[in-house]
């Protein structure tokens, strides 16, 4: 081996060790204890994937804590930019966010497109409770009684709700209107619009992605972010959204309960059974979407 190589050798190993010592600083803070159980978790693609993984370990964060458990968790940060939101459903006690790059050799991949069982399930809610649940067995908590369900309690959605503009309370109709970014719907911004457009004349409505029409209310123009739209969602009569990273938001048991119906665009096989949902494949027909909204 050449000089130069064993320099380069060395200098790879060095920046491991600097990597390895600056993640268990996050990790323990400084205060390793031979009790602390750490598990490394990553996930390559989606953005509703890691919000869904997120949001998960957010809500059992007592009973991490109470075991003695932190999670690693490495996700794509050039593709999933916007570290803030990720870090809203982020307990800091139990969870610390790393970048793919850093992903240690023993992480495990949380990927929702991962076959559970061997055997692929086409009904959303499905196919979570038995995902998480085999995430459960193996952070070692199924004597914990853990709601691996798909709508969650989420009583912190109720102090986000409180706080927000009236503009944004009791709506008609929440639309997640947000162009999607793995090619799960053939997206026309022009019919969208025309749509969002077409229903807030006749409804209380807000949106999520900004259009020219600039009367209606949308979230992104008031830097408002995915925990908000999940308590937006909370008291709205209608969802209309894109099945995309954002509607993971709205999957929590107060929606499920006060949410008449669930208007849902996608070219993806697959259902919600547990809901009063329709879904809508490259159908823009305003006539039909509201037929759905009596």
């Amino acid at each position: 081996m050449s000089k130069r190589n064993t320099r380069r050798h060395r200098r790879s190993k060095r920046r491991e060790k600097r990597l390895r010592r600056t993640r268990k600083k996050a990790i323990y803070g400084g205060n390793p204890s031979s009790e602390t159980k750490v598990f490394s978790f990553h996930n390559n693609f989606h953005y509703g994937d890691n919000i869904l993984n997120l949001k998960f370990f957010f809500n059992i964060s007592e009973v991490l804590k109470k075991r003695g458990i932190k999670i690693q968790y490495y996700y794509d940060d050039v593709y999933n930019n916007k570290k803030e939101e990720l870090e809203r459903f982020v307990n800091s006690d139990t969870v610390t966010l790393f970048p793919l790059s850093a992903k240690s050799g023993d992480s495990v991949e949380l990927w929702m497109g991962t076959d559970i069982n061997g055997k692929s399930y086409r009904v959303f809610n499905t196919y979570y409770f038995r995902y998480y649940t085999n995430i459960v067995k193996l952070l070692g908590l199924t004597d914990e009684n853990i709601d691996t369900s798909l709508y969650q309690q989420e009583p912190y959605l109720q102090d986000i709700y409180n706080g927000l503009d009236p503009k944004y309370k009791d709506l008609d109709i929440l639309i997640i209107n947000a162009m999607p970014q793995s090619g799960q719907f053939n997206y026309d911004k022009g019919k969208m619009d025309e749509m969002c457009s077409h229903l807030s004349k006749k409804y209380k409505v807000a949106i999520t992605t900004c259009i020219d029409d600039t009367s209606i209310p949308c979230t992104m123009n008031d830097k408002l972010m995915l925990k908000d739209i999940g308590a937006i969602s909370t008291h709205a009569k209608y969802i209309i959204a894109i099945h995309s990273g954002p509607l993971t938001s709205c999957f929590n048991k107060d929606t499920k309960h006060n949410v008449k119906k669930w208007v849902l665009f996608t070219n993806d096989d697959i259902s919600h059974e547990d809901l009063n949902c329709v879904i809508l494949k490259n159908d823009y027909d305003l006539t039909k979407i509201e037929e759905h909204l009596k």
